[in-house]
């Protein structure tokens, strides 16, 4: 195992659905068939129905941006090529926050209550990533 890959997200059964939509440019979010509350990130049951499986539901891409901060220092060396980059916390249309980047947008046009859209991009071979660019 290389430095690199020992911060390399984790793909297991349950996620392993989601990385390959990804792969394929399709953003997946879970649904509890029952409530039909959306979640994020991969689980094996529904959150707060633990003897409930979700389902797979493809996503509209549609965000918010809901917090970021500007990374111009990088606490891992496996990232300061990377540097500066946007780590954000976006607001998804369906209602589930998740962790991204943002990206071909320059600093100074960034805010919170932006409107975003899902873009896919390689950050290490063979790993391809959701990350949101403004609309």
């Amino acid at each position: 195992m290389t430095e690199m890959d020992s911060i390399l997200p984790v793909q297991d059964s349950v996620s392993a659905v989601w990385f390959d939509a990804v792969k394929n440019g399709k953003l997946l979010l879970q649904r509890d068939p029952v409530s039909g509350g959306a979640q994020y990130y991969p689980r094996a049951h529904v959150v707060g129905a633990p003897d409930r499986q979700p389902e797979w539901v493809e996503a509209s891409g549609a965000g918010t941006l809901y917090s970021y901060t500007i990374v111009k220092r990088s606490v891992h060396p496996q990232f300061a090529s990377h540097t500066p980059f946007t780590l954000a916390i976006v607001e998804l249309a369906e209602g589930p926050r998740m962790t991204s980047w943002i990206v071909d947008v320059p600093e100074d046009e960034i805010h919170c209550d932006m409107k975003l859209t899902v873009v896919y991009r390689e950050i290490h071979p063979g790993l391809i990533m959701p990350c949101f660019t403004k609309v």
